[in-house]
């Protein structure tokens, strides 16, 4: 299949159809074709009055919002045909879904980064988790494997933002416009979209801006369709003017830009340093600001609709490497999230927002801390005693509970690490900083080290949807 078209003329507003391949759920499919325990093999589709029943009956009941991700995943375990009735049904099965009631960590695949400027191809670079690279097998793999399209259309893009199973990549700039593309490498779908142009202070604006992706799943009543997505964007329009843009892939068009420099005004310098946006179910993005939350509520029929605030923090934060916004998977609820090294050790703060229903206008952060939590897996040795520079937060994985960060060569543990914020192996500090040592290693199931590599550009963490995963299962 040929390359999709970058697009039409800057000044078109129609973006291209999107593609479909086979993605990497081919990979695994491949490599899983001829597995199956022998107790598989023989079953034929179950026992009792459910083998009577014919798959499209089944594939509604395990959809209609009943039973638990959980439960399906463990109905696609117990034998064949309940497998083949979940993969292939996947799509509509993961709709009817309540909400996860905790974290499930094999939905995190890896991490995207920038190209190497020395390797031979200049892609975004993939380095799996462990879950990934069971799901995937031992084999090195690109993206390009995933969205099976000219390795040129690749060249120099690199990730901007990243959410269920969807990834947006910036493509090498022509003319001063922006180019976007919105891929999913599991399954294969890429959509490109229209180049953003506008004029000599605007184009300056897309050295550096806050992306966020909102997916079908993320709105509530009237529910968009699976396959849908908005793409937010916030950057700086000249000097002294903040804006936010977003892209609906339902008309295909980017809406308007609004001005919103009475709510923010953001320098530069700082939207440089914008970190990962988090979204919480409703139709919200936050960005991580010094003084709070920048939360912008979209409507889900009219995209130009935007509800923006800043909700305050009880006290400003002014390290944008030291932390990061996320959402709870049980009920829903953003959270701030810092780290810092204190006494060689690692330490976290997390502390909640308390927002009315959709009401972000109502959110601001919650003065009761969760307290100082404590990772004694490091015995940090900076070069300079107060040295923070060595510790960045990079990303939320939200579905899996993953903190991905990295540490640089001064601390003596150089690397790219994943966190686990259900493992009981951390221990949280009662009185200040103390903290009850015990034999706690990397091997840990609370830190996991994913790559050597630290010094990455554009760092994107990876997570596939509910329904990639579902079909992954009965792959």
């Amino acid at each position: 299949m040929s390359p999709p078209r970058r697009g039409r003329a800057a000044h078109s507003a129609d973006a291209a159809p999107p593609c479909h391949h086979k993605g990497w759920l081919s990979v695994v499919s491949h490599s899983r074709r001829h597995g199956g325990t022998r107790k598989e093999r023989r079953g034929g589709g179950g026992e009792g009055t459910l083998s009577l029943l014919p798959d499209d009956v089944l594939g509604a009941i395990l959809a209609s919002g009943f039973l638990t991700a959980v439960d399906v995943v463990r109905c696609a375990a117990s034998c064949r045909r309940w497998r083949r009735v979940v993969g292939t049904r996947s799509a509509y099965i993961s709709r009817g879904l309540p909400p996860l009631g905790g974290y499930l960590s094999g939905l995190a695949v890896g991490v995207f980064t920038a190209p190497i400027a020395r390797a031979r191809r200049r892609t975004p670079q993939f380095v799996p988790t462990a879950a990934g690279a069971l799901l995937l097998g031992d084999r090195r793999i690109s993206l390009v494997d995933g969205i099976q399209v000219d390795g040129e259309l690749l060249e120099h893009a690199r990730p901007v933002a990243s959410r269920n199973g969807r990834l947006v990549l910036q493509l090498r700039p022509t003319g001063g416009d922006l180019a976007l593309c919105v891929c999913n490498p599991m399954t294969g779908e890429l959509t490109m979209l229209p180049p953003l142009s506008g004029d000599d202070k605007t184009r300056r604006g897309w050295c550096a801006y806050g992306c966020a992706l909102l997916t079908g799943d993320d709105f509530d009543t009237p529910r968009p369709p699976y396959t849908s997505f908005r793409l937010l964007l916030l950057y700086n329009h000249g000097a002294s003017t903040t804006v936010l843009r977003c892209y609906s892939s339902s008309s295909g068009r980017w809406g308007k830009e609004v001005d919103i420099t009475g709510v923010a005004s953001i320098s530069g310098e700082k939207m440089r340093q914008i970190g990962p946006a988090a979204v919480r179910r409703g139709g919200a993005a936050f960005w991580p600001l010094d003084d709070g939350a920048l939360g912008v509520r979209l409507d889900v029929e009219r995209p130009d609709a935007m509800d923006v605030h800043l909700l305050p923090y009880t006290s400003p934060h002014y390290w944008p490497e030291k932390r990061l916004l996320g959402v709870t998977a049980a009920d829903n609820r953003l959270f701030f999230v810092s780290f810092g090294i204190w006494e060689g050790c690692l330490s976290g703060a997390v502390s909640y927002f308390d927002i009315d229903g959709d009401d972000i206008g109502t959110g601001r952060e919650n003065s009761d801390r969760d307290g100082e939590v404590l990772y004694p897996m490091f015995d940090i040795k900076m070069r300079r005693r107060h040295d923070q520079s060595t510790l960045k937060l990079r990303w939320f994985c939200e579905k899996s509970g993953l903190v991905l960060f990295t540490l640089g060569e001064g601390s003596g543990y150089p690397g790219t690490f994943a966190l686990d914020v259900r493992s009981p192996a951390v221990e949280k500090a009662v009185n200040g900083y103390s903290v009850s040592w015990r034999d706690v290693h990397l091997e840990s199931p609370a830190m996991v080290k994913v790559a050597d590599g630290h010094s990455w550009s554009s760092f994107v963490g990876y997570e596939m949807d509910m329904a990639t995963y579902l079909a992954a299962l009965a792959a």
